[in-house]
């Protein structure tokens, strides 16, 4: 694993700096972004914010939906921006589409005025970063940066929303499952929780099961944040 430098990322921090990416032909890595969005103008302004991120290429600018299947059978993004003209209805067809396909790009969702009603739904699809209206170019370099990375990236408000939901920390986790949570705030996968415990694969889906369910919550996205939140 080779981690990127402050020179080619400048906005992120030392710890945000880990993670796979596609190589260039020089060697150096690089992060590739397709955008859905149909209105025009926003489209065209997130093209020219991603574009001036280094080492981050917009491979694909979409207007439409359904022309997320053709995107899906290239299978060739790192990461997938869902912007905020698109209701919360099409970003989670969209996800689905994309799950359905069986590829795995990052997916972040920009939507304005988060609400409890919109955020949950979103974060319990599966996705690995969601900002509000009030993001700055910052969070959107920091998110591709994580997502690409197999992490996460929560903006302040949908935070916010999360923290306020949020209020007790739950009760009863066994030993092994103790042993687990701390692997799964840093959002360490499956293979390398069970590499680190000295456990079998399925053993791990298991004890994340009942953690999810002690949490009440369906998705590792989920999980993670809520144990940011409550400092396990």
């Amino acid at each position: 694993m080779v981690s990127m430098t402050e020179k080619h990322f400048p906005y992120l921090t030392q710890s945000e700096h880990r993670g796979d990416y596609k190589q260039t032909t020089t060697g150096e890595q690089t992060v590739r972004v397709a955008i859905v969005e149909a209105h025009l103008l926003i489209c065209m302004a997130l093209q020219r914010v991603i574009g001036s991120f280094p080492l981050v290429q917009v491979s694909a600018c979409l207007s439409q939906v359904q022309d997320i299947l053709a995107l899906c059978q290239r299978g060739e993004e790192d990461v997938l921006i869902l912007g905020s003209s698109l209701t919360v209805t099409d970003c989670l067809e969209c996800i689905k589409m994309v799950q359905q396909a069986h590829v795995s790009p990052g997916i972040i969702v920009i939507q304005q005025q988060l609400c409890p009603e919109t955020t949950f739904p979103l974060l319990k699809s599966g996705i690995q970063g969601l900002l509000g209206e009030d993001a700055s170019e910052k969070d959107l370099a920091r998110a591709i940066a994580a997502v690409a990375a197999g992490s996460t990236f929560i903006g302040q408000r949908a935070r916010a929303i999360l923290d306020a939901s949020f209020s007790h920390v739950p009760q009863h986790f066994t030993e092994r499952e103790m042993q687990v949570l701390p692997l799964l705030r840093l959002g360490t996968s499956n293979f390398r929780i069970a590499q680190q415990l000295g456990l079998k694969e399925k053993t791990v889906e298991k004890h994340l099961t009942h953690i999810y369910e002690k949490l009440h919550i369906r998705s590792r996205t989920e999980a993670i944040l809520r144990l940011q939140l409550l400092h396990i």
